[in-house]
């Protein structure tokens, strides 16, 4: 059972999300929170798989309350649903530590899949996501024929880790898989960037980049 936070200042929102994961048997909805400190209260509580955060919440706000939350809780799991969805939203909440952004205008079975892929896999990227955060980091939109376009979405993910000068058993563990899976995921991000060692392939996302790209680091 993963056991699930729901954080949000929207009474209504939060009573919603609580009768529908409960209908969904891999989660138990462990506390609900209307704010930063009463999260962190019920972290230290429960200990919960996931938190899934709303960016309006008060008393430090949905940004401020990821960050606390993973810096106590590096292993925690956080998902942003929110109705901004502006890539500078989604740059704050995945550099604060968020494994995920999610749209309020989600369906029930979509939320169920994104939870459960952040669940097993540490991380949950859609395609439009990953492209709106790589195009403000580097300040310019990634071009349908940028070598970056070609990545899958888990090499994307593991791209942006590297980027941020995790070291592969980091990511490993970060995303569930085996250090062996992580080296054979950079072997094809090698190929697919034309870079030959991962020296080349960080100098490369970071030109591109422009900047690390904010995943959690407490790993």
């Amino acid at each position: 059972m993963i056991k699930v936070l729901l954080v949000d200042n929207e009474k209504i929102v939060i009573e919603g999300l609580c009768k529908l994961l409960e209908g969904f048997a891999e989660f138990s909805v462990v506390s609900l929170a209307c704010d930063g400190p009463s999260a962190l209260h019920q972290m230290r509580l429960h200990f919960p798989h996931i938190v899934l955060m709303g960016l309006g919440v008060p008393g430090m706000g949905g940004v401020g309350a990821t960050r606390a939350i993973r810096r106590a809780f590096s292993h925690t799991r956080i998902v942003i649903l929110t109705s901004k969805q502006q890539p500078v939203y989604m740059r704050e909440a995945f550099q604060a530590g968020a494994n995920a952004y999610l749209s309020r205008t989600i369906g029930a079975s979509e939320l169920r899949t994104a939870l459960l892929t952040v669940h097993r896999e540490g991380v949950a990227l859609s395609p439009e996501t990953a492209v709106h955060v790589l195009g403000l980091m580097s300040e310019r939109p990634v071009a349908g024929g940028s070598p970056l376009s070609r990545l899958t979405e888990r090499e994307r993910q593991i791209l942006f880790l590297v980027a941020d000068d995790q070291e592969t058993g980091h990511i490993a563990r970060f995303l569930g898989i085996s250090p062996k899976t992580v080296r054979n995921y950079l072997s094809r991000i090698y190929a697919k960037l034309g870079t030959p060692n991962r020296l080349q392939t960080v100098l490369y996302a970071k030109r591109f980049l422009g900047q690390p790209t904010g995943m959690p680091a407490e790993l």
